[in-house]
């Protein structure tokens, strides 16, 4: 029988034996010191449990359209259910071929990576890639700092396991990655890159997001299209070697070329940018009044609420797309008519000479220079002084040779809008445009805060104190300075239709917007009369009682003037203005909705009267253009507005669905259209409501009706014009105290 006498050899081998026992006995010491966080932070099993990172605020239309984020890291999170297939596949095949088969440490995978360098592939699971991406971003200084964090890794690996399904840990995984161009999660990278839901990806698109794993900046579409290519058909190749597909699928599927539908994740990209700048203006006031369950206060940019809103994203992208069409037109127009001239130094009421000169004292550059030390003199020379810079145009960004004197000459040139569209009959806003372009102006000329004259859009309030005081339509009053009693100077002019003294209607005054039957009507009813009834419209800001108001002469915001509106467009009832419908928590959790809110401030024949009146300013008056350029043949009531000098454009127009208003001008009152022929309502601001309202009305998925028209009030009748005739006794009377409804 052989017997093994070398004594060395057994000694050799109890000596390895200890060794290992002793490396074994070390790392397993070591891996319950790094568990129990000797070596620095770990998470507890309640923070595996419930993995968090920076979550967006997501911002809905009403038809479910992802309108905008609010975020430090653009992300939101996906189930498993919501992933494309190929996704998975592809994931699988290219990081973690083992991974249905590991507990969270592939040590084949580990062993590989130690004996071949990581030239093989490297050790880390996709479990151990997640807990990485979910605790521990950034890599140690040095090796001992890597391996301490490749050591919590694999600890929180196996906890991770332990908790989750492998699918719940592969939508961990795509929901803690980054893809570049700001776009962290797969779902953002989706949208980015493709503009698609991350679960409609066909094979070559998931093919390309998971390539970018490798390397987000490398492997860049957009910066780099042939290696991103490459590292695509790389990761086809892998599911081919895996038989995922056969070599036919493979070789015909990287015969494809990338197709991006690229969409930018800037907050000041996409549609409704100056409409999601006052949304977060309101979120913060919200969270300043709502808490979480723990008492602290929710964070719009990291805690991943939810907020539904009011509006449409088609309807957005009309608006969008209407202003943008009109004010190219016009600025062109603008540049020409004041070519070599400055429009704030033109002779008239709006002439103001220093503008630029007290425009530049508020710059930072001003202020910079001044803080120096230097003189007026020194500061007017070195902000005089061009300079690289962009400038915005109707026809793209343009770099150019341009002093802080150019710049605000330039820009205090620039037409700006103020277009929002809302349902009058709940107040619901579908669109909002508050400006021409966010990136260069802030400034929302639809919110509260900013307000304007509103010229002749004044008018059917006015009118409406007329009806009240029991005028008609067919009322007449001589076409003649109305003399006043305490302002009997005020005479203001007519458009001369109408001979000195002859009697005309209000119905034809309101048709021609003419500002002498105006003051006349104003004589009769009184200031105080349409300030009353204008405040009963929800009209809040400071309205003086003078004739001169008649004309339009107050400044008042554009989200104002659209709420007071919704009471001659829903038959007496005031519908406030709203946007947001709910807000939920990243979870789902409802924690605030919003309901429309109305009541009754007109009565139903006072309104009904003033809206056949303005009906005829449509079909034969100021708007008469409606119909004939943009094929409008619906029921539609409108007014325009120009205020004094041609400084402010307006137009207000409704149907029985939706209403409009539109003001446009530039920031600065003293720049202003040159002639009347341009600067008028009709001609400035109308056509964007046209453009807007005949592509609406086009789109039969929106659903709005042709043929809807404004209902007569009960008890009366009326004929094409509106004439309303009582179809009782001479007595009868329309009920003018409706209640009150709230809140519906």
């Amino acid at each position: 029988m052989f017997q093994i006498k070398n004594t060395d050899f057994w000694s050799v081998f109890k000596l390895f034996q200890r060794i290992n026992l002793g490396i074994l006995l070390f790392l397993f010491i070591l891996f319950i010191l790094v568990k129990v966080g000797a070596f620095g932070y770990m998470p507890d099993l309640e923070e595996i449990k419930n993995p968090t990172k920076n979550l967006a605020t997501n911002v809905y239309t009403s038809d479910y359209e992802l309108l905008g984020s609010y975020f430090i890291q653009n992300r939101t999170e996906v189930k498993y259910d919501d992933l494309s297939p190929w996704l998975i596949k592809a994931l699988v095949a290219t990081e973690d071929k083992r991974f249905y088969e590991h507990c969270g440490i592939d040590f084949k995978g580990m062993f590989r990576a130690i004996l071949f360098l990581g030239t093989q592939g490297g050790g880390s699971t996709l479990t151990q890639q997640t807990a990485k991406n979910l605790f521990y971003e950034n890599e140690g200084q040095n090796k001992f700092q890597r391996l301490i964090q490749k050591l919590k890794e694999q600890v929180i690996a196996i906890q991770l396991e332990r908790n989750f399904s492998k699918e719940e840990i592969i939508a961990l995984y795509f929901n803690t990655v980054s893809f570049n161009n700001n776009a962290f999660g797969i779902k953002t990278a989706a949208k980015t890159y493709f503009n698609k839901s991350q679960k409609k990806l066909t094979v070559e698109e998931a093919s390309m997001l998971v390539g970018m794993l490798k390397g987000p900046s490398l492997y860049n579409p957009k910066r780099n299209p042939k290696t991103t290519l490459n590292r695509r058909n790389t990761v086809i190749e892998l599911m081919q070697e895996q038989e995922i597909l056969t070599l036919a699928q493979s070789d015909s599927i990287k015969k494809i070329a990338i197709k991006l539908d690229y969409r930018g994740n800037k907050r000041d990209d996409g549609l409704g940018t100056f409409f999601r700048d006052q949304l977060f203006i309101d979120l913060k006031k919200w969270t300043e009044t709502h808490k979480k369950p723990d008492g602290s206060k929710y964070s719009i940019n990291t805690d991943g609420l939810q907020v539904y809103t009011t509006i449409n994203y088609k309807m957005q992208q009309y608006a969008e797309d209407a202003t943008t069409s009109h004010l190219k037109k016009m600025q062109t127009q603008f540049f020409r008519e004041w070519r070599g001239k400055e429009p704030w130094k033109a002779t008239g009421d709006r002439s103001n000479p220093k503008l630029i000169d007290k425009m530049i004292k508020k710059t930072d550059a001003y202020k910079e220079l001044q803080a120096k030390g230097l003189d007026e003199k020194e500061i007017q020379e070195e902000l005089s002084k061009k300079r690289a810079m962009t400038i915005f145009t109707w026809a793209g960004d343009r770099d150019t040779q341009f002093s802080i004197y150019d710049s605000l000459k330039y820009y205090a040139q620039q037409l700006q809008t103020g277009f929002v569209v809302l349902d009058p009959r709940d107040g619901a806003i579908k669109a909002w445009v508050g400006g021409a372009d966010f990136t260069y102006s802030q400034n929302d000329h639809v919110r509260i805060g900013t307000k304007r004259q509103v010229g002749s859009t004044m008018k059917p309030f006015l009118y409406a104190a007329a009806m009240d005081k029991g005028l008609t339509p067919e009322s007449t009053v001589p076409y003649s300075c109305p003399q006043i009693p305490g302002d009997a100077e005020w005479c203001p002019k007519g458009t001369g239709k109408w001979a000195e003294g002859e009697m005309v209607s209000l119905r034809e005054g309101l048709k021609a917007s003419d500002n002498l039957i105006a003051a006349q009507v104003m004589k009769e009813v009184g200031a105080a009369a349409v300030v009353a009834l204008a405040k009963r419209c929800n009209i809040t800001s400071h309205l003086d009682e003078v004739p001169a108001l008649a004309l339009g002469v107050s400044d008042i915001s554009v989200i104002e003037m659209a709420g007071a509106y919704t009471a001659f467009a829903n038959r007496g009832i005031y519908s406030k203005p709203y946007y947001i419908t709910r807000i939920t928590d990243k979870d789902g959790h409802v924690l605030d909705e919003f309901f429309p809110q109305r009541s009754n401030v007109l009565s139903e024949k006072t309104v009904y009267q003033v809206v056949s009146m303005m009906r005829g300013v449509v079909t034969g008056g100021t708007a008469t253009s409606l119909g004939k350029t943009y094929g409008l043949k619906m029921t539609i009531a409108g007014k325009t507005g120009t205020t004094q000098s041609n400084t402010d454009a307006w137009f207000v127009g409704f149907t029985p669905e939706l209403l409009g208003i539109v003001w446009v001008g530039c920031d600065e009152p003293s720049s202003r259209f040159a002639t009347t022929a341009s600067g008028q309502g009709a001609v400035a601001a109308m056509p964007i409501w046209g453009k807007f309202f005949s592509k609406a009305y086009s789109d039969r998925t929106l659903k709005l009706d042709r043929k809807a028209s404004f209902k007569t009030p009960e008890g009366y009748t009326s004929d094409s014009t509106g004439v309303l005739r009582s179809i009782f006794a001479d007595t009868a009377t329309v009920s003018e105290s409706a209640e009150d409804i709230v809140g519906f």
